[in-house]
C-alpha cells in the first residue's frame, strides 16, 4: 500500500475546516505538467497534473502545498512537498514541514521540524527556514527559502529552495509565475527542478524537472 505524506494528511484536515476560521483564505492552481526525470543514467519522460495550494488560516497560520502526478513511460510519478507556519512573534514562527517523492526505485520520505523567519509586506513575502530533518537515511538537517515578489500589478513571481543536511541528499527549486486575470482567477505557470544523491552523497541517483501551466483560483 503506498505511504501518504502526513503532511498532505494534515493540510488536508486542515482545508476541512478553513470555514471555521473569518479570516480563511486560499489560492487554488491547477495545472498541466510535463516530466522530464533521470534516474542513475536511465529517462523518463511524461505528462500529468500539478496543484498548488496557498493558505493563510488565521494571521498567525500559513500553509503551503505543492502536488504532482502523472505517468513516465511506463512508471507513475508521485511527488508532493507541503509546509506549515505557525508565527509564534510577528515574524519568527514554528515551521512544519514534509516531503515525499516516488519514481522507480526512489521512494523517499522527509519531515522536518523547525523555526521560520518570515517578512511580510504588501509587495514582497520572505519565508527563510530550519529545522531538524528525519529521512529515509537517518537524522540530518533540512534548511531553505521562499520569497514572494509582486513584479507588477496583477502578477507575481514565486521563487523556493530547499535542501536536506550537509550533504544536499534533496535538492528542490521552484519557480512560479502567477498573472491575474481578474480579481479570483489568474493563470499559473512554473518549472521545478529536483535532485536526490546517494546515501553516501557522492552520487547522484534523481535528477529531473517538472514545467508546468495551468489556472489559478482564489477562495
Amino acid at each position: 500500500m503506498k505511504k501518504s505524506n502526513p503532511l498532505v494528511i494534515i493540510i488536508a484536515l486542515l482545508l476541512s475546516v478553513t470555514s471555521a476560521f473569518s479570516q480563511a483564505r486560499v489560492s487554488a492552481g491547477l495545472s498541466y505538467g510535463s516530466f522530464n526525470y533521470d534516474i542513475s543514467g536511465t529517462k523518463y519522460t511524461g505528462d500529468g497534473g500539478v496543484l498548488n495550494l496557498d493558505g493563510q488560516l488565521s494571521p498567525s497560520i500559513t500553509y503551503s502545498l505543492s502536488m504532482s502526478d502523472g505517468k513516465l513511460d511506463d512508471r507513475v510519478l508521485s511527488n508532493s512537498e507541503g509546509s506549515i507556519t505557525y508565527n509564534i512573534y510577528p515574524n519568527i514562527g514554528v515551521h512544519f514541514m514534509g516531503s515525499q517523492i516516488e519514481l522507480a526505485a526512489v521512494k523517499e520520505t522527509d519531515t522536518s521540524l523547525g523555526f521560520s523567519y518570515n517578512i511580510i509586506t504588501p509587495t514582497l513575502g520572505i519565508n527563510i527556514f530550519a529545522g531538524s530533518d528525519i529521512n529515509n537515511y537517518g537524522k540530518f538537517y533540512t534548511y531553505g527559502t521562499k520569497i514572494n515578489l509582486g513584479v507588477a500589478r496583477g502578477s507575481s513571481l514565486i521563487l523556493s529552495y530547499k535542501t536536506e543536511d550537509r550533504k544536499q541528499k534533496a535538492t528542490t527549486m521552484d519557480a512560479r509565475f502567477v498573472y491575474d486575470l481578474s480579481s479570483n482567477l489568474g493563470l499559473n505557470l512554473g518549472y521545478k527542478s529536483t535532485e536526490t544523491k546517494n546515501a553516501a552523497g557522492t552520487a547522484v541517483v534523481l535528477k529531473g524537472n517538472t514545467t508546468y501551466a495551468g489556472i489559478i483560483y482564489r477562495f
